[in-house]
């Protein structure tokens, strides 16, 4: 309150001078009307005096006033109506003019100022300039807040009021966050740090924040004052299209082309003082899968958490940049040994290793990385950058968060890796994938009840080769949801061939991938394919892994219920390996669990096997879930099965996987109980 009286005591006071200055004005203009109207009757009166003769107080005798008469009095007697009506014009115009200085004078003092705050709020905090500023209650909520804090938030005042500051002040900090730094400012008075965020063309800033307590009365009427300020930066001027090339526009490090010019000069400096270097090429494992699964979005603060990463290790002879979607690369000079360039890359995978939380979403990166040096594996920019992304291959075949040195005999391998990737494009368009069928029976009756669709590839060179050998290849180049689709397709318009020759081929069971199954449109475009074939959905059971399916189980929800609308039903597959979450078989709609083969194999010789499938049995005919047993070979294993409750399994005891006319004509057309003859393997 004192601090707004005092400022509105001054604008007063400014406004008072400004007036007294304007009314000055014309007491200047009217000495000067008289002193010529004086010089004027001075002359008339020498040249009067010369006509008569008269001089000195004779003179003066003879135009004084008479006595009892004043000297205004006396002034307008000497004047003539019409001079009167002009000094009543002049001084009205005179008084226009200083009404309307006046009243601009008046309008102006406000825009002067700083803009009051609500009636609410004790305190003027508002002043011109980069402050973003904002009065918040005990409870952190927004009373008042001047324009730039409203710009920044892209909202007015009227929507801003009323609503916590961590939902509006957007730089990714908590309700945690703010209630520290709201609790220091209780104890204290005040609070203080400092922010290092991107500004809007992504460049790394420094923001410095403050929160300062307010209680006047000394009670529990608590109020803050929010600020914070950013640097001020000149409006940039448009970029070339030179320098867009050369910065990255999400993350601010240099581009593939940048870095392809900084290694050509580390490799001239490098030459010249007899040093060495190296090059860590760095790939997001995964990185499709979220992307795919989690949006664009989160996506792109993923790739932002590894480019913060990345500058943690920056120094005077580091440099990072990013080269691709998620590939990244480090220019490390003047290496004393390799050691140093392996200690390098832990300390990348050390703080990406780190639970990050990303929109709610609380994930743990890692990365592979690939590493070249100069001169021992090249000496040039393109070659040694090339056995960087050879060696950043062969990190990630060997699996998740490895660190590879690039070797001669990668090569070759790599060549054929290359290879395999060009066939299996060309595979999936040139119809060389096929679908084998392995019948699923009923363990009480030895009938078929179904069958499980499995994908081959007729390679034109190596034979036929089964998934193992061609899908982590797809996993990796993003070719996953093509053969899903293939799959889709095939098994649709197989089931529809069958129901057309009159074959009834029960539920057929196809496995599909979790980032193919969490796209928006899966679940209408099933149905559009299966009525082009004519088919019943509930014929169609899709299998899911459970290592899968389980990390994205909140995601997945809304798919799976659209699903089970159409009544497709689900199965997890592999049950036991991966999460084994009785939170999923409770919240799932899940129809049936397929116990792993890796189970069944032991039985019923190891006694441990043989109480984990007893209790999944057991589980699964409490929950109404049903049980299907993979991998089943021998006669033991079957025997000890359904002794244990089980009633439906697949396996070589029963049938390999075969190609459909075999399945239709060996199991279809005969749907009678077959002898339980093992196959050979």
């Amino acid at each position: 309150m004192l601090c707004g009286r005092m400022r509105r005591r001054t604008a007063w006071k400014k406004v008072s001078r400004r007036i007294g200055t304007v009314c000055a004005q014309p007491l200047l203009v009217f000495p000067l009307v008289f002193a010529s109207t004086d010089t004027a009757r001075a002359e008339s009166g020498d040249a009067s005096h010369q006509k008569t003769g008269l001089s000195g107080p004779d003179a003066m005798g003879a135009h004084t006033a008479p006595s009892g008469t004043t000297i205004t009095e006396a002034f307008y007697a000497q004047q003539s109506p019409a001079v009167g009506v002009l000094y009543l014009v002049c001084a009205a115009i005179i008084l226009a003019l200083l009404l309307a200085e006046t009243l601009r004078r008046l309008r102006r003092v406000p825009e002067q100022g700083s803009p009051p705050l609500a009636a609410t709020s004790p305190i003027a905090v508002f002043r011109p300039g980069t402050d973003s500023v904002a009065i918040l209650d005990a409870e952190a909520r927004v009373i008042d807040a001047n324009p730039q804090f409203q710009s920044e938030t892209g909202l007015p005042l009227a929507k801003i009021r009323g609503r916590p500051i961590w939902a509006l002040h957007a730089k990714g900090f908590g309700r945690l966050f703010w209630d520290s730094a709201l609790d220091e400012a209780r104890r204290s008075g005040s609070w203080n740090g400092e922010a290092r965020t991107l500004d809007h063309g992504h460049l790394p800033e420094t923001e410095n924040m403050s929160v300062r307590a307010h209680n006047e009365s000394g009670g529990a009427d608590i109020t803050f004052e929010f600020r914070s300020r950013r640097p001020f930066k000149p409006t940039p001027k448009p970029a070339s299209s030179i320098e867009t090339k050369m910065r990255d526009a999400l993350t601010g490090l240099p581009t593939r082309r940048a870095m392809k010019a900084q290694v050509e000069l580390a490799i001239i400096r490098a030459k010249a003082a007899h040093t060495e270097l190296a090059l860590i090429t760095i790939d997001l494992d995964r990185f499709r899968d979220i992307n795919s699964i989690f949006g664009d979005d989160i996506g792109d603060r993923v790739l932002e958490r590894l480019a913060n990463a990345l500058r943690t290790v920056e120094s005077s002879n580091i440099t990072a940049g990013r080269i691709g979607g998620d590939e990244f690369i480090l220019l490390v000079e003047h290496i004393a040994n390799a050691e140093a360039v392996l200690n390098i890359a832990h300390d990348i995978s050390t703080t990406l290793g780190d639970e990050v939380a990303v929109d709610g979403l609380t994930c743990r990166l890692s990365a592979s990385m690939g590493i070249a040096q100069y001169p021992k594996d090249g000496e040039g920019q393109r070659g040694l950058m090339q056995v960087a992304g050879v060696s950043l291959c062969h990190a990630k075949a060997k699996g998740r968060g490895q660190i590879c040195f690039y070797s001669e005999h990668m090569e070759q391998r790599s060549s054929d890796s290359l290879q395999m990737e060009i066939d299996l494009r060309r595979a999936i368009s040139d119809s060389e994938l096929l679908m084998f069928y392995q019948p699923q029976v009923d363990l009480r009756t030895g009938s078929c009840i179904g069958a499980e669709a499995l994908l081959r590839w007729q390679h034109p060179k190596k034979g036929l080769l089964l998934p193992g050998g061609f899908v982590p290849l797809a996993v990796d180049v993003g070719l996953t949801t093509a053969i899903d689709n293939f799959v889709i397709q095939e098994v649709c318009a197989q089931i529809g061939q069958w129901k057309d020759d009159g074959f009834a081929p029960g539920k057929i069971s196809i496995n599909i991938s979790a980032t193919t199954l969490l796209i928006p449109d899966f679940a209408s475009d099933l149905k559009a394919t299966a009525d082009a074939h004519g088919l019943d959905l509930s014929q169609l059971e899709i299998e899911v892994l459970e290592s899968t399916l389980f990390p994205r189980m909140r995601s997945s929800m809304n798919t799976i219920e659209e699903l089970r609308s159409l009544e497709v039903t689900l199965a997890i597959d592999d049950f036991g390996t991966g999460y084994s979450s009785l939170a999923m078989l409770k919240d799932l709609p899940i129809d049936r669990i397929k116990l792993d083969r890796r189970f069944i194999k032991s039985l019923p010789h190891d006694s441990k096997d043989d109480r984990i499938v007893a209790a999944i049995i057991a589980m699964g005919r409490s929950l109404g879930i049903n049980v299907i047993a993979e991998g089943v070979e021998t006669r033991e294993q079957r025997d000890r099965l359904i002794s244990l409750g089980c009633t439906e399994a697949q396996g070589f005891l029963f049938s390999r996987p075969i190609k459909a006319h075999d399945f239709s004509s060996g199991w279809l057309k005969c749907n009678r109980p077959h002898a339980f003859v093992g196959a050979s393997t």
